[in-house]
This record gives C-alpha cells, sequence and structure tokens, in this order.
C-alpha cells in the first residue's frame, strides 16, 4: 500500500471522527506526499555525487556548524566546549542562555525541569518536545507530557534547540519547539574522567565516566551522584544516575548503538507553595517537613544504522522506558494548610489527615520504535535530501490517588506503609496508542534551500477508572504541514524565514473521571507558528542572530484552578509575538588580542494576549497570559586567558508576569494570585587548567541572595537563594 492511500484512508476515518476542520491540512499534507513520494525512483541516478553531510538520527540539528545554514527555521546549539567552560550548577542553568527560553526554578539540582518556548507554558516543560538522542523522555508524551525526567549536564554532549518549522519532524508537540539532549559519544581509545564537587547548602556533585573502542566494540559507562538541600529549609535531594552505552560496527555500513540509564531520586519535598504570611515571614521557611518525593526510571534504547549507498541511509530507533514517580503531601497546595488542626510549625505528620495528606503513585511505561529514510537525490533536476518516516507509539499510564480529608471512593489503603488515613480517591489507566508519519524534502536551489514537510498524528486513547469501571474512549487525526526557506547568498550570513502548523494534545490534569469525558474536555492546541530571522557573523569574532516570531493559537490551553473538575481550559484565540536576539563577541578574534575578552547576550521581547472575541468566563480581550514576562535577558562578559583561565560574570533579568488570565494584581492570602515582580540575579563562573587533564572550576548563581518569586502555582515558590559550588575534574 502506497504513503499517500494510506493517509487517505486515515483522511477517510477521520471524516467520521474527529476530524472537524481537517480538510484543508489534509490536502496540504496529500500534496507534500505526493510530491515526496515520486522523488524515490530518482534517488539511485546520483550515487557518484560527493556524499552529503549526514545527520545521525540521534540528532535533529548536527554537530557541523554549516548545518545551520539549511536548517528550516530559527536553531541554537549549546556544544560540550561551551558546557565546559560554563561549569553550570545543572541542565537548567545551562540553558538559560537561549534566546527565546524561560526557565523557572523550583529545585536546585534542576530536576523539576520547567521551560517555555517563547511564551508557552513553562510548568513541567508540557509544549516542549524533549527529546535525548532522539528519543522523547517526558512521562508520557500524548496523555501526560509534564517532566520529571532530565539528562544532567555531566553526560551531555551538547544540547539542541529547534523552534522554527523543522519542528514537525519530532512530535506530537509541534508548538513550543524541540529540545535534544545527545549523550557524549564513547571515545576511541580507553579513557575517562573523575569530578568532584561541593558547596553550600549541602550540594555534592560526583561524576564517574569510563570507556573506550575494542576491535569494532566501544563501550561507556556514566555514573552521577548529586545531593542538595532545597530552596527551603527541611528540604533534600538525592540523584543517582547511570548510563551504559554501546556502539558496535557491524561492517563499513551497518552501525547499532544501544543505551541503558537507571535513574533514582529520593526528595523531601512536595507540591505546595507557601501562603502569602509565610513568604512575608521567610521566603525559606517549610511548613510540610514530611512530604516527599519518589522516582525511579529505567530506559532503554537501540538505535540502527545502515548505510545503503553515499546518498542513502536507513536507520530504526527503538526505544522505551518505565517510570515511577510518587509524592507524598500533607498538602496539596498552599490553601490546604488552612484545614490544619492545630497549625504549629512545621505541620507534623500525626495532623496530615486534615491537611490533605495525599499519596499519588503514578507508573508510565512507554515504547516506540522509528523507522526512517535519508536520501539524496535529483527530482526534477533541483538537486535535494528526502526524509521519510513512521513511528509506532504506546503509553501505558496508571494514576492513582489517595487522600485523608476529601470523599474517598472506597477503602483501599495506598501501597506506602506511611498512608495514616489515606484512602483511595482516584485509580485510572490511561492507554495510548499512535501512528506518526513524517516527510521532509530540503531542495537545494542555488543559494536558496527550501524545505516543505509534513506530520500527520493518529492516536487511539482510552481512559479506565478501575474502581467503577467506566470507560471513555478518543480517535484523533491531525495533519501538520510546514514549509521552511534559507538563503546563504551574503557572506558568512543566512537568512530564513518558515511556517508550520502546531499541535499540542490536550491535558487530563488531575481529574481524570471518566464519566465527565475528560479526553474530550480539553480540545488540543491547534496554532499556525511563523518567523524570519537572520544568523550573521560580519566580522571575524562577532555573531548575531536576531528572529521575529508569531504564533496565532485557535484554542490555546491554559491552567485555571477555579474552574470545577479540571485546571486546564481552552481559552479560545491568542496570540505569542516577539523578537528574540542572541549575540556574541570574542575580542582574539576581532582585534588580535592574547586575552579573549568576551560579551554574551540574549535577549527575548515578548507581547501575549488573548485575540479571541467570543464571550467565555474570566476571559478579557487583550488580557495578558499567565507566565509570559514581556523581557528576558541574559548576558555574560568574561576572560579567557592565554595560560588557561576563563572567568566570567553574568546577569539573569525576568521582567515580572500575571499568573491568572484575569490579570489579578493584587496579592490574595494563599500566595496563588497576584503578579510575580520582576528580578534580577547575578551569577559568577570559572574554570581553570591547572595541568595538564586537571581542571579546577566554580560557579555561583543569585550572588546577591536576590529574594524573589519564582512562581504561585499551588502557592508562593521562592525562587533559588545564593548557591556556591567548586570542584576538580582530572580526565585520563
Amino acid at each position: 500500500m502506497s504513503l499517500t492511500s494510506i493517509i487517505k484512508i486515515e483522511s477517510n476515518q477521520n471524516a467520521t471522527g474527529s476530524g472537524q476542520g481537517q480538510v484543508a491540512p489534509f490536502r496540504m499534507c496529500l500534496m507534500t506526499v505526493a510530491v515526496l513520494a515520486a522523488v524515490n525512483a530518482n534517488a539511485a541516478k546520483v550515487d557518484d555525487r560527493p556524499p552529503a553531510v549526514k545527520l545521525p538520527p540521534l540528532e535533529i540539528i548536527g554537530e557541523e556548524p554549516s548545518q545551520l545554514e539549511h536548517i528550516p527555521g530559527s536553531g541554537f546549539v549549546i556544544d560540550k566546549t561551551t558546557l565546559d567552560r560554563q561549569g553550570p550548577l545543572s541542565t537548567k542553568d545551562a540553558m538559560r542562555t537561549i534566546p527565546g527560553i524561560h526557565i523557572v526554578d523550583e529545585d536546585v539540582l534542576g530536576r523539576r525541569f520547567n521551560l517555555g518556548i517563547r511564551g508557552l507554558d513553562p510548568r513541567r516543560s508540557v509544549r516542549t518536545q524533549l527529546l535525548e538522542d532522539g528519543a522523547p523522555i517526558q512521562l508520557a508524551p500524548y496523555s501526560d507530557p509534564s517532566n520529571h525526567y532530565i539528562p544532567t549536564n555531566k553526560r551531555i554532549d551538547r544540547i539542541e534547540v529547534l523552534k522554527g518549522s523543522g519542528q514537525i519532524m519530532y512530535g506530537p508537540q509541534t508548538v513550543g519547539g524541540a529540545v535534544n539532549f545527545v549523550s557524549a559519544p564513547i571515545p576511541e581509545e580507553f579513557g575517562g574522567s573523575i569530578s568532584a564537587a561541593g558547596g553550600n547548602n549541602g550540594y555534592y556533585d560526583t561524576h564517574l565516566r569510563l570507556g573506550g573502542t575494542l576491535d569494532n566494540v566501544g563501550l561507556s559507562l556514566d555514573y552521577i551522584r548529586q545531593e542538595s538541600d532545597g530552596n527551603r529549609s527541611g528540604q533534600h535531594q538525592e540523584v543517582d544516575d547511570l548510563a551504559l552505552k554501546a556502539l558496535i560496527k557491524i561492517d563499513d555500513r551497518q552501525r547499532l548503538m544501544l543505551k541503558g540509564i537507571l535513574t533514582h531520586e529520593d526528595a523531601d519535598m512536595g507540591e505546595a507553595g507557601l501562603t502569602s504570611e509565610m513568604y512575608q515571614r521567610s521566603q525559606r521557611t517549610n511548613p510540610l517537613r514530611n512530604d516527599s518525593f519518589e522516582v525511579r526510571r529505567y530506559a532503554g534504547q537501540a538505535l540502527y544504522e545502515f548505510d545503503i549507498s553515499d546518498t542513502m541511509q536507513f536507520s530504526t530507533n527503538i526505544y522505551g522506558n518505565h517510570m515511577f514517580r510518587e509524592s507524598i503531601r500533607q498538602a496539596n497546595d498552599s490553601s490546604q494548610m488552612n484545614n490544619c488542626a492545630n497549625r504549629r510549625e512545621p505541620i507534623s505528620a500525626d495532623v496530615a489527615p486534615t491537611c490533605g495528606n495525599e499519596q499519588r503513585p503514578r507508573t508510565y511505561n512507554v515504547f516506540g520504535i522509528e523507522p526512517k529514510l535519508v536520501f539524496m537525490h535529483d527530482a526534477f533536476g533541483v538537486q535535494s535530501e528526502t526524509t521519510l518516516g513512521i513511528r509506532g507509539h504506546f503509553e501505558w499510564a496508571d494514576r492513582e490517588r489517595y487522600v485523608g480529608n476529601a470523599g474517598p471512593r472506597d477503602t483501599t489503603q495506598g501501597r506506602n506503609n506511611n498512608n495514616h488515613g489515606r484512602n483511595r480517591y482516584q485509580d485510572n489507566s490511561l492507554e495510548t496508542q499512535a501512528l506518526s508519519f513524517f516527510a521532509q524534502n530540503r531542495f537545494f536551489l542555488g543559494d536558496f534551500t527550501v524545505t516543505p514537510g509534513v506530520r500527520v498524528e493518529h492516536y487511539h486513547q482510552d481512559n479506565i477508572n478501575n474502581i467503577d469501571r467506566a470507560t471513555e474512549s478518543l480517535v484523533r487525526t491531525e495533519a501538520l504541514p510546514g514549509v521552511g526557506v534559507t538563503y546563504n547568498g551574503i557572506d558568512n550570513t543566512t537568512l530564513f524565514a518558515g511556517v508550520h502548523r502546531g499541535f499540542a494534545p490536550g491535558r487530563i490534569g488531575d481529574f481524570v473521571d471518566p464519566t465527565k469525558n475528560i479526553l474530550s474536555q480539553v480540545e488540543p492546541e491547534l496554532s499556525l507558528n511563523y518567523e524570519a530571522g537572520v544568523r550573521t557573523s560580519p566580522t571575524a569574532g562577532v555573531n548575531l542572530e536576531m528572529t521575529y516570531f508569531r504564533i496565532d493559537f485557535e484554542n490555546q490551553i491554559v491552567e485555571d484552578i477555579t474552574v470545577p473538575d479540571t485546571r486546564f481550559i481552552n481559552v479560545g484565540e491568542t496570540v505569542h509575538q516577539g523578537v528574540e536576539t542572541g549575540f556574541r563577541l570574542d575580542s582574539n578574534q576581532l582585534f588580535g588580542t592574547d586575552y579573549n575578552y568576551y560579551l554574551t547576550t540574549s535577549y527575548t521581547y515578548l507581547d501575549a494576549y488573548f485575540a479571541s472575541t467570543e464571550a467565555r468566563a474570566g476571559i478579557v480581550k487583550d488580557n495578558r497570559l499567565p507566565y509570559t514576562p514581556e523581557h528576558l535577558i541574559n548576558a555574560n562578559v568574561g576572560v579567557e586567558t592565554p595560560w588557561g583561565l576563563d572567568i566570567r560574570f553574568g546577569i539573569q533579568s525576568v521582567s515580572q508576569q500575571y499568573v491568572d488570565i484575569e490579570n489579578t494584581r493584587e496579592e490574595n492570602a494563599n500566595g496563588q494570585e497576584g503578579i510575580i515582580p520582576g528580578y534580577t540575579v547575578f551569577n559568577v563562573s570559572a574554570n581553570y587548567q591547572v595541568v595538564k587533564n586537571v581542571n579546577v572550576f566554580m560557579n555561583g548563581y543569585n550572588l546577591s541572595d536576590k529574594k524573589f518569586i519564582a512562581s504561585r502555582v499551588d502557592g508562593i515558590h521562592p525562587g533559588q537563594g545564593f548557591q556556591m559550588m567548586g570542584g576538580v575534574k582530572w580526565a585520563f
């Protein structure tokens, strides 16, 4: 059966289901697929052409700088050299320097990864497609795209961020960009490194790396142990992360990469923030000393590559992971603390049943397989590169909830021994089967590269209530076309522009009763994403990227805790638009200085507002969207010396934010409403090579111990205070 026939079948099925409004996108998809399928016959005619720069399947941008010249849209790469020089405390700190990205603090080690791109919801990075070596890492990308795992910066080789139309090759989230964490390669000769770091607030970090290649087999091991106290008193966090990787060279044309990751996290912290009175008294106070959070994640990946010829490569990416995460909360949010009997602080465990006393064990199993074919050809006399792929993706999620002071559904007790007064309140299983097709063609037209592409998402979901066996099902198909154009006719300059259809599945939130049609209560987000920009290096030592972007949502999802039985609602039409810039200057290249004095800056201006004229409760046209700061600034000045010292000083500035759809300015008693004031923090980092293969490093965040609010979700969450760490690394 042809690919075109498959798409036609899905289109016909969708016409009788949930496919309203999809006719035009499907026509665009069929036209795109027809063109791409037609070129296959010409692929064999170009075997005598010099091989193109290959993009390994585990990458989304690539290692070669020249590959950015043909990327359909804006892209950004933090390479290994930059990561080593920054010496960031965590992955989140490394990514603050990227234009257009908003990082929200929650824990020192950055395990609660809150990232928003171009004004999208940063909470648990739900609107950004997160990948590790090309495989999705969110809990359940279709049914629960929250994030409770992120690769530590210690074992990352580089970070790739794709924000333009090229992101439709990676899904299902295609609204807020794709972020890919590329793991460190296996060395050709045996070697490794040992590093250890310590700091205030109980910070401790060790990393062991070993690896090497013998004959046709390479092996590597990374083990990381991290500990830290939290942003509030009585909080502590411990993480163990073990990664094993193998690369087998089957022959000159075939390779097999195998990888396994085990991650354990134990934390004495929950979800509830502070009330207004608590925060004013002390931003580091923690009334809930008996909260805890646990993560157990086991992941595997197999990536097979076959170079069919110099101009054609086939690959198959197989991935899977099992994650168990459980939170135990004396109170779920700041307002529940008012229910506690005898409100002495810290609140003791014996009165927890009167507060809320929740236990939320959740188990997620994800499996996927993605074969892909990439080939060069001369269809219609135009040099081109075509990518064709299909992915089968499966999710099984079990979400349980036990409570102490709300009406339980039955008397089944939680699985944890410390379940004082908890009875079963919710017990749901969510199952998802998804089939994705994606195709892209790069037409190399002299100085122009034109890249049309399409992604088709088809998925089926079942929601099963394990208490009363009520069930609910949903089938949906979405067509997501896009096109990007780059122009390289000016020396050391790339102009780019693009447009694509954005999509993100609906979110179920905390309330998953299938009798209330939760799967369809919130419709998926659909958008049109536009951008245009320039990357240029007008002279040696000067690099600049500037991008204008606009996202027009048809039905954006926004959190609103005032709506019964859900935390998420469709708010209709919204607009995100603005400008993001990145700049770097190096004096040694510009002026030939022995010492390299450098300046790096990233700046984002964002205008994000409700645009719908349709009357909806609480929504006012032109009100600003929640958690969308108008200005984001990150700037660093530093010096690299000829004798091995690199030291930099930086600032991070975030302007004020609203946190609700009503744009409430005054803070309420529980701290969940009111403006988040803008703030600026100062940072420092240094790296010094003492002798060959031995480096010492230090990093300081929020040097003035600035008091600021990072978030008001479930109460006031204070931003990270003063943190200093230092360490040593020995490579051998």
